[in-house]
C-alpha cells in the first residue's frame, strides 16, 4: 500500500569556519542518524585552513547521500552562514550544526519525534561534553539544562543510550523562560520548524551577530513559537581552545571565559532586546502579514516586561544566605 503520509525531511546545516581538524568527524555523526531522510548543506564562511578541500573529499566519497557545499566569497560571520543555509534548505525542520560537534545517532529521530508531539517553534536536547579527541568528558554538561541538580549515575554502557519511545521532555512557556534568557543547550543541540525562521531571513544585519547568534535566534524562535527542552544526550559538545560561544575551560561547577568572550557574553545580554525590537519594527508589515497585529504587539510587549522581569527569589537568597 502506498504511503499517504511522509516523514518530514530534516535539513542539517553545518556553519563551517577553520575547523579541518572536526568537521568532517561532524559530516560522519550526521551521515550515520538512524533517521534517513535527511539533508546535508555545508556553509564555508571563507576558511582559511583546509577545510574546504576535506570536505570536498568527503562529499567526493559519499555520493549516495544528500549533501551540498556552499562557499562564502567573504568571511561574514556565523549568522550570516546559517542564513545562507536556510536560503537553500529542502526541509520542513532544520538544524543548525557546529561543525566541530558530534550527534548521538538518534539526535535527528529524537528531536523530529518530540516535534512531530506538539506544535513548538522548536525543541532543545541536552549536551554531553567531549574534549579535542573526542574523549567523553561528562554527561551532566553545566553548559545545559538538567533536570535535577542531583546526578543520575549509570553504567558505562547506558551513558549515551535513549529511550526514543519514552523520551522525557517539557514545554517551555514565556512566563517560565522570559525573553532575553538562556534556558536551551548550544546551537548543534536544537531542532527548528523551518516556518518558525522564515522571518529571520529578513534580518539584515547579520554582523551584530557574527559571533554567539544562538543567543538571537533561541530567544526569537521562543518568541515566535514556544520551545521544548528534551532530557536526552544528543550532541558531543566538544571544548577545545578555539571556542568561542561558550566557557573555554570548566573547573568544578564554574564555567571560565578569557576577556573577550565575557565582553561578547555582556554585549549580546545588553544587545539582544533593543536590537530585536528594532528588527520588528523595521520589518513590521511583513511581521504583521505573517503573524497578525495582535500577535506582533504581544511580542513587542514581551520584549519590554522581559527588561523588568527579576528573579526576586535569587536576588533574596544572595541578600539572606
Amino acid at each position: 500500500m502506498t504511503e499517504l503520509i511522509k516523514l518530514p525531511l530534516i535539513s542539517f546545516i553545518v556553519t563551517s569556519f577553520n575547523y579541518e581538524n572536526y568537521v568532517i568527524k561532524t559530516l560522519e555523526s550526521i551521515k550515520n542518524q538512524s533517521y534517513e531522510n535527511v539533508e546535508i548543506i555545508i556553509v564555508d564562511d571563507k576558511s582559511s585552513d583546509n577545510s574546504v578541500e576535506k570536505i570536498k573529499r568527503f562529499i567526493n566519497d559519499n555520493q549516495e547521500i544528500n549533501i551540498k557545499l556552499i562557499e562564502h566569497t567573504q568571511n561574514k560571520g556565523q549568522m550570516a552562514a546559517m542564513q545562507t543555509g536556510l536560503l537553500n534548505a529542502n526541509g520542513q525542520f532544520v538544524s543548525f550544526i557546529d561543525s566541530d560537534d558530534i550527534l548521538v545517532k538518534d539526535y535527528a529521530k529524537t528531536l523530529i519525534r518530540v516535534h512531530l508531539a506538539s506544535s513548538v517553534a522548536f525543541v532543545s536536547g541536552q549536551l554531553v561534553e567531549i574534549g579535542e579527541k573526542d574523549e567523553l568528558h561528562t554527561t551532566y554538561s553545566i553548559s545545559s539544562f538538567q533536570k535535577e541538580k542531583s546526578f543520575e549515575l549509570k553504567s558505562l554502557d547506558d551513558l549515551l543510550k535513549i529511550d526514543i519511545d519514552n523520551v522525557d521532555f517539557k514545554v517551555l512557556s514565556l512566563k517560565e523562560a522570559p525573553f532575553g534568557g538562556w534556558h536551551w543547550s548550544a546551537m548543534s543541540a536544537n531542532m527548528f520548524r523551518k516556518s518558525a525562521l522564515e522571518l529571520f531571513l529578513q534580518y539584515d544585519t547579520p554582523e551584530n551577530w557574527r559571533i554567539c547568534p544562538d543567543k538571537f535566534l533561541l530567544n526569537f524562535a521562543h518568541l515566535i513559537g514556544g520551545s521544548i527542552i528534551v532530557y536526552a544526550p544528543l550532541v558531543g559538545y566538544r571544548r577545545h581552545k578555539q571556542n568561542a560561544g561558550c566557557s573555554k575551560q570548566v573547573c568544578g561547577c564554574k564555567r571560565y571565559n578569557d576577556d573577550e568572550i565575557t565582553r561578547i557574553n555582556i554585549e549580546n545580554n545588553k544587545k539582544i532586546r533593543k536590537d530585536t525590537l528594532n528588527f520588528i519594527f523595521k520589518n513590521r508589515k511583513s511581521f504583521n502579514s505573517t503573524l497578525g497585529k495582535r500577535g506582533v504587539n504581544r511580542f513587542i510587549l514581551e520584549i519590554i516586561l522581559s527588561y523588568f522581569k527579576i528573579d526576586l527569589k535569587k536576588i533574596f537568597s544572595c541578600l539572606f544566605r
